[in-house]
């Protein structure tokens, strides 16, 4: 059989990550496409691609991130998995933003956890990309910058009007900002999820949706265990979290972390769920929001300073 596009035995891969979600991954690329390597993205419906290449967006930002974040310079996502379709000449927008993060030794611990995120979201895009094949769309501009950062803090109300905040200065800052970008993935793909038409893939996307929300649970707990050295953790993430919901329109779609009152115990809030116990979801039109930081209609702006790719690409006008 044909290889699919962006996965093979000899590519390089994370440092110190398995092979298990590559597997995963390939599987996954082969029961949509079929065993003989001919069909493409064009066998599933309008609906399912369109989605998927809304997921495929979100993924850019947070792998490129956190790859740059845990091992430095070269390791954002290289030409071949950033290009448009599998075999058209598209090339994508190399991100090179972000800024390697240093880890002392008390906080390995830390390290380890954001470490298995990012090779998680290394591979998640890999399996994206292989779903999609030709309808791929390229990598457009990213900027993760601690300017553009600081842009949303300062909007969020999390920092002041003069201060600044640089995502890359220390692990708990890296959580934070990791935080504050795959929140809105994982609502997103909650959104998405339910809705794909091609029954194995609705299955390979909901436990993509599952994962990205214990991601973002597991950066929260990092986040409340640092919040007693720096109490202004748990503040800054409840503004965050109140900017999001009311920039991307009227319905909840966010909450913050500090603890609230359940049956008379103090509960923390580590998970982005409503009081019905359900995940919160957006649209990826109310993502667009988030990720442009605007809450008019728009193609570009915040950390997709030229737009995205893709059938969707305008925020919501709220």
């Amino acid at each position: 059989m044909k290889d699919i596009e962006t996965i093979s035995m000899d590519q390089d891969v994370p440092v110190g990550t398995g092979r298990r979600e590559l597997f995963a991954a390939m599987l996954a690329g082969m029961a949509i496409i079929g065993t003989s390597g001919s069909a493409s993205a064009q066998t599933l419906v309008s609906s399912d691609v369109t989605a998927l290449q809304v997921a495929l967006n979100l993924h850019y930002l947070s792998t490129n991130m956190l790859q740059l974040a845990i091992y430095g310079v070269n390791r954002q996502l290289p030409a071949q998995y950033i290009r448009g379709g599998e075999t058209t000449d598209q090339p994508g927008v190399s991100a090179t933003s972000a800024k390697q993060v240093a880890f002392p030794v008390g906080t390995r611990d830390i390290q380890a956890r954001i470490q298995e995120i990012g090779d998680s979201l290394w591979y998640r895009t890999l399996m994206l990309r292989a779903l999609l094949r030709a309808d791929a769309p390229a990598q457009k501009q990213i900027d993760m910058t601690a300017e553009r950062f600081t842009a949303m803090f300062r909007m969020a109300g999390a920092i002041g009007p003069n201060e600044t905040f640089d995502p890359y200065a220390s692990p708990l800052n890296l959580a934070l900002a990791a935080e504050t970008v795959m929140a809105v993935q994982a609502t997103t793909l909650a959104n998405l999820a339910s809705q794909f038409t091609h029954v194995i893939l609705r299955s390979s996307m909901l436990a993509l949706a599952m994962a990205t929300a214990n991601d973002v649970t597991t950066l929260r707990t990092i986040l409340m265990a640092g919040s007693t050295t720096r109490p202004e953790l748990v503040t800054m993430v409840d503004r965050i979290a109140a900017w999001r919901n009311t920039i991307d329109g009227p319905t909840t779609t966010d909450r913050g972390m500090s603890p609230v009152v359940i049956n008379g115990q103090t509960t923390a809030r580590l998970s982005l769920t409503g009081d019905d116990g359900l995940h919160l979801t957006r649209t990826p039109a109310q993502a667009l929001n988030v990720l442009f930081m605007t809450s008019a209609a728009a193609t570009q702006g915040g950390f997709f300073p030229t737009g995205i790719n893709g059938t969707i690409k305008t925020s919501a006008a709220n």
